[in-house]
């Protein structure tokens, strides 16, 4: 691991609301978050695809999954963790608290603290470094992934920001929190989201008015999702999709919306060229339902081969997702109300900041913008670009 050690001048708060999306936090019930689009700069942050497994870690690692080597959470039953990553991470450069990120189980030493986040089985030296915070934590409520119920939702933010006050007084260049729950509740909540990110303004008013982050030139806060959100009403059950027109013998689902085609290099690059075509073609009410992407356009990097032949994901702007399988291509969605968007949230805040510098901003840019704050040489390898203008 690669350790800096200087004078902590530079000091960057990341909060991350997994699944927000601009449209959720623009809106009159929340003049707080109001107020900081207006103040700082705002873009919309493209996650391809919009998988929380794939997003989070190409965002600390500033690479596509093709470099970092998670395409998923699973393969057929095979699970993927943390230990499967293979690319250096935001807290390998920077003096970190890094709380409650997916994909971080199990842990790794730091120099700071890390607390892992969902798929975390117990508790225990593999889900918080170091394991001597442990204590503290349980004392708080504190949990990795609450429970998909409202109360539960609500007990996990509230142990959440009791901890964040904690640790915000402990040495750090970089804290890194994510609130996972706002994933649990615009699943399968939607439109009872409202108090939960009030919670957040509250919590960002302590930070900036009331400990006055920002009042040093050289700090900065940065917003940002992993994805997206929008309703959904409809579900498109792949398998069935491929069980029903002939591509059963031919190809494996893996994990959401991935497709890992069967043969030789010859018959999959032609049935993957005929497959892509026949999904794309999929219409209801003559509006086509699935985006489909070849390995190609969205990976690449020396563990892209790896990856999925295809990427499908149903076009949630038109209300459709992936559920339960019900043995019907569509059906009503009765399990989900809410799936992800390629579109998350980028804002930034802080007196340095004068501007973007790139039209559009992708999920991986988000390490290149940290380092730069930080003051860091960014490492040849990472494809993503810093996205702010910066004072000189």
């Amino acid at each position: 691991m690669f350790f800096f050690r200087r004078p902590q001048k530079k000091k960057i708060f990341v909060l991350g609301l997994d699944g927000a999306v601009k449209a959720l936090i623009d809106r009159p019930q929340l003049p707080y978050f109001e107020k900081l689009l207006a103040k700082g700069f705002y873009q919309d942050l493209i996650s391809r695809p919009a998988i929380t497994s794939v997003a989070w870690p190409s965002m600390v690692s500033g690479v596509n999954a093709g470099k970092h080597g998670i395409f998923g959470f699973r393969v057929g039953e095979e699970l993927f963790f943390a230990d499967a990553k293979k690319a250096p991470e935001l807290w390998d450069y920077l003096p970190s608290i890094a709380l409650n990120i997916p994909m971080t189980y199990p842990v790794r030493p730091i120099e700071g603290i890390m607390i892992s986040g969902m798929m975390t089985p117990d508790w225990g030296e593999e889900a918080v470094y170091p394991s001597s915070e442990i204590p503290f934590l349980r004392e708080q409520g504190f949990v990795f992934e609450p429970e998909i119920n409202l109360e539960a939702v609500q007990q996990s933010m509230a142990a959440k920001i009791k901890v964040i006050k904690e640790y915000f007084h402990r040495p750090w260049e970089l804290f890194f929190v994510v609130f996972r729950e706002f994933d649990v509740l615009q699943h399968f909540f939607w439109g009872q989201e409202i108090p939960f990110y009030q919670e957040i303004e509250n919590l960002l008013r302590w930070l900036l008015e009331e400990e006055k982050f920002l009042n040093s030139p050289e700090n900065s806060l940065l917003i940002v999702s992993d994805h997206g959100f929008a309703p959904v009403s409809q579900v498109f059950d792949l398998e069935q999709w491929i069980k029903e027109n002939g591509w059963a013998d031919k190809v494996f689902v893996g994990g959401w919306g991935s497709l890992y085609l069967r043969g030789g290099k010859e018959e999959k690059e032609k049935n993957k060229k005929e497959l892509e075509k026949a999904l794309k073609a999929v219409k209801v009410e003559d509006k086509e339902i699935l985006d489909v992407y070849p390995r190609e356009e969205i990976y690449w990097g020396p563990w892209a081969e790896k990856g999925p032949d295809l990427v499908v994901s149903p076009r949630r702007q038109l209300g459709f997702t992936f559920g339960l399988r019900t043995g019907k291509i569509i059906s009503p969605s009765e399990h989900k109300n809410g799936c992800h968007l390629e579109e998350g949230i980028f804002l930034a805040l802080g007196e340095r900041i004068r501007g973007g510098k790139k039209e559009e901003a992708r999920i991986f840019d988000v390490f290149a913008t940290i380092m730069e704050l930080a003051g860091h040489k960014l490492p040849p390898e990472i494809d993503g670009e810093p996205l702010l203008q910066l004072q000189s």
